[in-house]
């Protein structure tokens, strides 16, 4: 299904990109839906970790419709930098918001002596929210269906 032709580059079919780039945003925002889930339940820890992938999900699934592969967290970090911020598509702090949002989420999942609070999670919420409609201004409308 891809093809590699340079670093971060695939070409996918365009019935292969179109379902990609759905299935990755739907799965970001039933990602985002889980975080209110676990808000409502206080559980702030799993809150974390489902901001985050709501914001990765809808990343990659940019990625995907732009064209770009990434193997790993840490590749949607430099592709996000190099592709997005450097490029002024998306600003800095969002790519800022990226970035503490995957550093939470280790935290809340690796880390047994740490416990998220409900300030940062009140905090990180609306922020995800404003990523996720950042992103979404990049998809085509094709996909997005506006």
């Amino acid at each position: 299904m891809f093809k590699k032709t340079k670093k971060y580059y695939m070409e996918v079919k365009e019935t292969d990109r179109e379902t990609l780039t759905k299935t990755y945003w739907k799965r970001s925002i039933s990602a985002l839906t889980d975080a209110d889930v676990a808000i409502a339940s206080e559980r702030w820890n799993n809150a974390a970790g489902r901001i985050y992938y709501a914001v990765y999900y809808a990343v990659c699934s940019l990625f995907v419709n732009d064209g770009f592969q990434i193997k790993s967290h840490r590749g949607a970090k430099n592709v996000l930098n190099k592709e997005y911020v450097l490029t002024g598509k998306i600003n800095k702090e969002l790519s800022r918001f990226f970035s503490q949002m995957e550093t939470l989420r280790d935290e809340a999942d690796y880390d047994m002596f740490f416990e998220a609070t409900k300030e940062d999670i009140m905090d990180y919420r609306p922020k995800a929210e404003a990523f996720i409609a950042a992103v979404k201004e990049l998809l085509d409308e094709e996909f997005m269906g506006k």
